[in-house]
């Protein structure tokens, strides 16, 4: 992809000849005579440079600098002018301009000038991108087991097709951002930002204008102007967690934007045009939500692209202690303790239990295993009591040694019931009559066990 020029100058045959020689050297060029076209081009056509005269018939360029880095900060601005002094270069670079160039122009030392300022744009860039990667804590992908294989070589793909939007669907805890943030560190757009919005976590009122920003006085309290989300993230990623969760009406102004890739800012009258993949990700039933008109089915269908379906992890059995085992060399590693493994009896305990809480769970017991205790090896009594009372997941079998003090046989009968009336509901996408006809149950018996356990 070219980087983007604009031009900014009075005259004309300047504008003209500059964006003749610059079209030459492969960039894409655009062209604005006054400070009001100026900032149109800044919203419309995005440039990563701009080529800025100091001196315009009414207007005076330090002020439009002023005003292009309130509306975007990494634009990378080069003074030219034909009265070069060192005060009002001094106050150029101050107010952000990365060059100071002396008309009349050499085409040569424009290009190395505009060169130095992609650069010097890209640094920051990765800047912004190392501060958000360390503000985070990063885990590997784990799956050695055929459907989480199936599950990668769909990831894999989707990395190479980077204009994509993606689902990521599955329960609570399953490791959702993980795979979004596997898709976005593999794809070409690995070096530009990936912003994470958790959509149920933010008031609706403030949702809007965390996502498409909004201009000074839009609202009560908007004192200056502000950059959302789809802004910041350009070139990059936005990762919408909880997207079941976003109201109808943001719904509205999503779905126009993933049809056109422009947007307004709240209290904006200019379209603002990224580029940007859209990775969303929930827990939600959209089929239900749709039925029920808490979601737009034409929405669900423009973001349901390519989904991808993470599977729980008590249907993944042999991650479970690789997953276990890295978290424990983690955690070993950060509170500077030595643990060799688990013992035989704690690893079938990890596989019995049935893991409601998916990767996240097992992510804080082996932390407060680490925590808790410092042999080297971590047994049975080491588990928290909830795991140490978990029967077997084949409800057949007696599994006389694993009954420890403090056992509840209808607490786990219980626990089984709602282990499989989950894996028959997502087997049946939410569907009550058809989970009760896989239960095997009616729908009446299927409606009070879910108000039992769920309610």
């Amino acid at each position: 992809m070219n980087k983007k020029v604009l031009i900014i100058d009075d005259e004309e045959i300047i504008r003209l000849s500059l964006e003749e020689g610059l079209l030459d050297f492969h960039y894409d060029v655009a062209t604005a005579k006054d400070g009001k076209e100026a900032i149109h081009k800044v919203y419309s056509f995005r440039p990563d440079v701009i080529l800025l005269d100091m001196k315009l018939k009414n207007e005076n360029g330090l002020d439009i600098a002023k005003n292009i880095k309130n509306i975007d900060d990494y634009a990378e601005i080069i003074i030219m002018t034909a009265y070069a002094d060192i005060k009002t270069a001094i106050t150029a670079i101050k107010l952000g301009a990365i060059d100071y160039l002396k008309k009349p122009l050499d085409l040569e030392e424009i290009n190395l000038s505009i060169s130095k300022a992609i650069k010097n744009q890209s640094m920051k860039k990765k800047l912004k991108l190392y501060q958000e990667k360390e503000a985070k804590e990063h885990y590997e992908f784990i799956g050695e087991h055929p459907i989480m294989q199936d599950t990668l070589k769909k990831m894999d793909i989707l990395a190479k097709n980077d204009s994509v939007t993606v689902l990521i669907r599955g329960e609570t805890g399953t490791g959702k951002e993980i795979v979004s943030s596997y898709i976005h560190q593999n794809s070409s757009r690995k070096d530009s930002l990936m912003l994470s919005v958790n959509c149920a976590a933010i008031p609706s009122q403030l949702l809007e204008s965390e996502l498409f920003g909004f201009e000074k006085n839009a609202f009560t309290g908007a004192n200056s102007s502000k950059k959302g989300l789809l802004e910041l993230a350009d070139g990059g990623t936005l990762f919408l967690d909880e997207l079941g969760e976003i109201p109808l009406d943001i719904q509205t102004k999503l779905l126009r934007f993933l049809e056109t890739k422009n947007f307004k800012r709240i209290g904006g009258l200019e379209s603002i045009e990224v580029n940007l993949r859209i990775i969303g990700a929930t827990n939600k039933n959209l089929e239900e939500a749709i039925i029920k008109k808490e979601f737009r089915e034409d929405l669900y269908y423009r973001l349901n692209v390519v989904p991808i379906v993470i599977p729980p992890l008590r249907e993944r059995g042999s991650d479970i202690l690789k997953i276990a085992k890295f978290f424990l060399n983690i955690y070993a590693n950060r509170f500077r303790k030595n643990f060799v493994g688990f013992s035989e009896k704690a690893k079938q305990q990890l596989l019995n239990y049935h893991w409601p809480g998916n990767v996240r769970e097992l992510k804080n017991v082996i932390e407060r295993m680490v925590i808790l205790n410092d042999t080297k090896i971590l047994d049975i009594q080491h588990l928290p009591i909830e795991l140490r009372n978990t029967i077997s997941k084949n409800p057949f079998t007696t599994p006389n040694d694993l009954i420890a003090e403090g056992f509840s046989l209808e607490k786990n009968i219980s626990e089984i019931e709602k282990s499989y009336i989950k894996k028959a509901l997502d087997q049946a996408n939410g569907n009550h009559t058809n989970a009760a006809k896989l239960l095997g149950i009616s729908r009446f018996a299927l409606k009070r066990r879910l108000e039992k356990y769920f309610e």
